[in-house]
């Protein structure tokens, strides 16, 4: 392996993408694998977490801690360096697995505070309008909340039975739209994930950088928050 193909390995990024549906073959389902396939073509390492991999108890501080399901999403949390939410809309917001889900990014303990300067992408699928807009704003809400930059472009779609998402075979004008928006938004989230990488990824020439309060001020900063809860 050449010193390029090293460093290119190294500072890969890693971008984590949740759906918040637990239908199997939901539109939100193949649009977050349709992201995941478009982000692992660019060179990212991936982790995809399914509606039924978020199945957490209702959140409280220090259920994330052990082996279990919650406690692997916090770590794959703590490791991303780029973010892509995907969620139906329902009633006009973001399904209660998605937001229960998020909640236990309280339990984050890294150098940063939650997801700061983290970017984030968000897709909204519903049928109408005016309800994926407001599940957008809600869903860019939330992350600008955990300190995260929510790409500049949001994408709406509308659930299609017959191809969810339109990300397989023919695809009518509207689907061939949110694809795009779908692309561009992808793009946003891999530039600004490659350049976290590139300056938090120790190196072959430079050594890790350590963060001079070590694990003892992220111990101090879980105990804080949760006092704060």
């Amino acid at each position: 392996m050449t010193s390029t193909e090293v460093l290119a390995t190294v500072n890969a990024s890693n971008i984590v993408l949740v759906s918040g549906s637990l239908r199997a073959k939901s539109t939100t389902e193949r649009v977050t694998t349709w992201c995941a396939s478009r982000c692992a073509e660019e060179g990212a390492a991936t982790r995809v977490f399914t509606g039924a991999e978020l199945q957490f108890p209702f959140y409280r501080p220090g259920l994330s801690e052990g082996p279990g399901a919650a406690g692997e999403f916090v770590r794959a949390l703590e490791r991303a360096d780029g973010l892509v939410l995907v969620s139906p809309t329902y009633h006009g917001t973001i399904s209660g697995l998605l937001k229960n889900a998020l909640d236990y990014a309280n339990d984050l303990v890294t150098p940063r505070m939650f997801l700061e300067g983290v970017p984030v992408g968000c897709v909204a699928v519903g049928a109408g309008a005016q309800g994926t807009a407001s599940t957008l704003a809600t869903m860019r809400t939330v992350g600008h909340a955990l300190r995260a930059w929510p790409t500049p472009l949001g994408v709406t779609t509308r659930a299609w039975e017959d191809d969810p998402g339109g990300l397989t075979g023919a695809a009518s004008d509207e689907q061939i739209h949110a694809r795009t928006q779908m692309t561009v938004m992808l793009s946003q989230v891999l530039g600004m994930a490659a350049r976290n990488a590139a300056a938090t990824r120790p190196t072959p020439l430079q050594p890790a950088a350590v963060d001079w309060n070590g694990s003892r001020s992220d111990g101090l900063r879980r105990d804080c928050l949760r006092n704060s809860n």
